[in-house]
């Protein structure tokens, strides 16, 4: 065989061969291959408590709703941080916050539809809102600029998820009501109805809201009925946690 021949026959052998080692080589390298493991679900009340920053209250609907455009900290109006969190929630618990937040939002449209309240007090993590509701010429509900801490006290309530509270006490014409909620639960919902021994049921107040870190509200409640006596009854309707409530003059 000449030489020639002979380099024939091999290229003829180390051509397959050539191409079988690029198969192993390339079987290897995949093998080898590293994939980014997928990033863990963060835990529920995490994410909770970054939603709960994002939820505002709808003026029309009287719902709560998760507004992404909300600004957090003075920062996020140059760098949005904050939404950047939101971005992160995981699907998961998002779906179970909102899940959470319609619960109440189906009691709210069924109080806003019924125009029974006289009025319905909103806590959410930067402020607090009131809507009115059913206009009566027994009580008015209005936001007080300032949270009353040295008036006379006239009554003090704690209403439970486990225990309702009642007070009836003497009343001036115009009584300042501080309200606090402190909840284990995402989101609470409270009923306090204003009245006297003939008519306990003469003005309905809804206290809604996320928990949050916010301190106690103040409000003043007008008292226009023809009794100086002021009877208050309140009842848990969403969450488990406490509602502190005060009434001075």
């Amino acid at each position: 065989m000449s030489h020639r021949e002979i380099l024939a026959y091999m290229k003829k052998i180390l051509l397959p061969l050539s191409v079988f080692g690029s198969m192993l080589l390339s079987a290897c390298s995949d093998d080898n291959t590293v994939f980014n493991e997928p990033s863990p679900i963060r835990a529920y009340e995490t994410d909770a408590e970054i939603l709960a920053q994002f939820v505002d209250v709808d003026n029309a609907t009287g719902a709560f709703f998760i507004n992404p455009d909300k600004k957090i900290t003075a920062s996020d109006y140059v760098v949005n941080r904050s939404r950047e969190e939101l971005m992160m929630v995981s699907t998961i618990n998002r779906d179970k916050f909102t899940r959470d937040m319609e619960a109440v939002n189906g009691m709210l449209r069924a109080v806003k539809q019924s125009g029974n309240s006289t009025a319905i007090i909103y806590s959410t993590y930067s402020s607090d809102k009131l809507i009115e509701g059913r206009i009566t010429d027994t009580y008015g509900v209005t936001r007080s600029a300032t949270r009353s801490i040295n008036g006379n006290t006239l009554a003090q309530m704690v209403v439970t998820s486990d225990r309702d509270d009642a007070r009836q006490f003497y009343a001036p014409r115009y009584v300042t009501m501080n309200v606090s909620a402190n909840s284990s639960s995402r989101f609470y919902l409270y009923q306090l109805s204003l009245g006297d021994t003939s008519n306990p049921d003469a003005g309905i107040l809804i206290v809604a809201g996320v928990n949050t870190p916010q301190p106690c509200h103040s409000y003043i409640i007008s008292n226009n009925g023809n009794s100086d006596w002021l009877s208050v009854k309140g009842m848990n309707l969403v969450g488990d946690g406490t509602l502190s409530v005060s009434f001075s003059q």
